[in-house]
């Protein structure tokens, strides 16, 4: 997958409104569950640690791309460039926000669970979004072009047998001339009853949410560790 070729062009997505919509959200959950200690999973570029830091909770990121962790670790904030289950410190609650789950096939969730469960302290929570069918169908799939000055950047995106593909190409300006960089990612539609079979995790809080229009495009659910 293209982590870091994602990092290059996330800034320039427009996404910023609906991500702290987001944010907002798991926000308010983890206020309302009383926690402190939190591991923010494919934390990107550190702005929701940065904002959960404002608010006074104890936490910190890790992220597969260097690239995002090198932003999040120059915002100021803690973060890891390191798998998920490479950690072995214990957390009151974990968080995985924007799609993190999606990027994740069916062997790779049961295997993400299995570590979510590992680095929870007993009774804590795991708190994750996830894209509706609508979401994928409506939303995710199309193309799109972003052209700024030094920069160039293709979208397409198709979604078909529950996957979507994403197909990424960027020139970026070098001196005189543009470097071509390209590079596919794949994400998953995932069935909510699919994700109820998690070893030592119950789902204890499903919500619908519309970030993108007026029709539920995310699932939120809270996980608790039995």
């Amino acid at each position: 997958m293209s982590l870091d070729l994602y990092a290059k062009i996330e800034p320039y997505l427009g996404f910023e409104n609906e991500i702290n919509e987001l944010y907002d959200i798991f926000l308010e959950k983890l206020k309302i569950l009383e926690v402190n200690r939190v591991l923010d999973i494919g934390c990107g570029s550190g702005q929701f640690i940065k904002r959960a830091k404002e608010m006074g909770f104890d936490i910190e990121g890790i992220d597969l791309s260097e690239k995002m962790v090198k932003r999040a670790i120059e915002l100021g904030v803690k973060a890891k460039n390191i798998d998920l289950c490479s950690v072995n410190k214990k957390y009151e609650a974990c968080v995985a926000i924007f799609d993190v789950l999606n990027y994740l096939d069916k062997n790779e969730l049961k295997r993400f669970l299995e570590c979510v469960d590992n680095v929870l302290e007993k009774g804590g929570y795991f708190i994750c979004d996830i894209n509706t069918l609508y979401g994928f169908e409506e939303i995710a799939q199309g193309s799109s072009i972003i052209d700024k000055n030094d920069l160039f950047i293709a979208i397409d995106a198709e979604f078909e047998k529950d996957i979507l593909t994403t197909k990424i190409t960027l020139f970026e300006k070098k001196d005189k001339c543009y470097e071509k960089e390209d590079g596919v990612i794949k994400q998953y539609y995932h069935k909510i009853d699919s994700l109820k079979k998690a070893k030592n995790l119950k789902i204890v809080d499903i919500d619908f949410v519309a970030l993108f229009s007026d029709i539920s495009d995310k699932a939120i659910l809270i996980y608790k560790k039995e």
